[in-house]
C-alpha cells in the first residue's frame, strides 16, 4: 500500500486526489474509499493503486494518522 495526502476533494461529484511523499498524484472516486470513512482535505491515507486509461488510480482507500 502507498501512503499519501488528499490533494483535492470535490465532495458533489465524488471524486478527488491523493498526492504521495514523491509527488505522485492519484485519482479516486469516493466508492473506493473504505466504508466508514470521512475524508476531509490534509487527511493522511493509504491506499492501494492501479492503472487506467487515464493514468494511476486509488482503491481500498484508508484514513489514517498522521
Amino acid at each position: 500500500m502507498l501512503k499519501g495526502k488528499i490533494k483535492h476533494l470535490d465532495t458533489s461529484n465524488g471524486w478527488g486526489f491523493i498526492e504521495t511523499i514523491d509527488g505522485d498524484d492519484y485519482f479516486f472516486n469516493v466508492s473506493n474509499v473504505r466504508p466508514g470513512q470521512n475524508l476531509n482535505l490534509g487527511d493522511s491515507v493509504k491506499f492501494d493503486f492501479y492503472q487506467t486509461n487515464r493514468g494511476p488510480s486509488a482503491k481500498n482507500i484508508l484514513k489514517i494518522d498522521s
